[in-house]
């Protein structure tokens, strides 16, 4: 089951601990995961109310400023179009917790394809690679390590799996 402190962590880097830390608050986002049902609702769809309940969340918590404090001490105003990164960061929770099917990674894949989402490549590429020709594994890998901090993925995804392209 889906709980808010796997939300907070997941928006903890985007949000500052200040803002991720305080109680509560991601309970919505939270709720949003916990009510997902295949049959009923997309990826895409999903993403949608994240946003909106990221949205109303961050507002209600920060006012109309929308600045929160951030690990380095500086602030920094969150901005609306970082809104769906960070929906699709919160999705990368639901994602790590679904079941390894051919039909969730025809949906994962779909979804990637569609918008982009770098939770979906980092599920498709950590969880689905028996799913996956190796070709098409290595040019996910690619994309990830090109279009990526290597912070973002070194955890996770060896750089040495994936040559440069000449």
């Amino acid at each position: 089951m889906i709980e808010p402190w796997h939300v907070r962590e997941a928006l903890r880097f985007r949000f500052g601990s200040a803002l991720a830390d305080t109680p509560g608050i991601w309970d919505r986002t939270a709720a949003v995961l916990q009510n997902y049902a295949p049959y009923r609702d997309s990826f895409a769809s999903l993403a949608e109310q994240l946003e909106d309940a990221l949205f109303n969340t961050l507002y209600e918590q920060l006012g109309p400023s929308m600045s929160a404090r951030m690990d380095d001490g500086s602030v920094r105003r969150i901005r609306t179009a970082e809104l769906k990164d960070a929906a699709d960061d919160a999705l990368g929770v639901l994602f790590e917790r679904l079941k390894v099917y051919s039909v969730t990674y025809e949906s994962l894949r779909e979804y990637f394809m569609s918008a982009s989402s770098f939770a979906a490549m980092r599920v498709l590429y950590t969880r689905y690679a028996g799913f996956m020709d190796p070709a098409e594994r290595r040019i996910l890998g690619r994309i990830i390590r090109d279009s990526r901090p290597r912070a973002e993925w070194e955890s996770w995804m060896d750089p040495e799996e994936i040559p440069p392209v000449f």
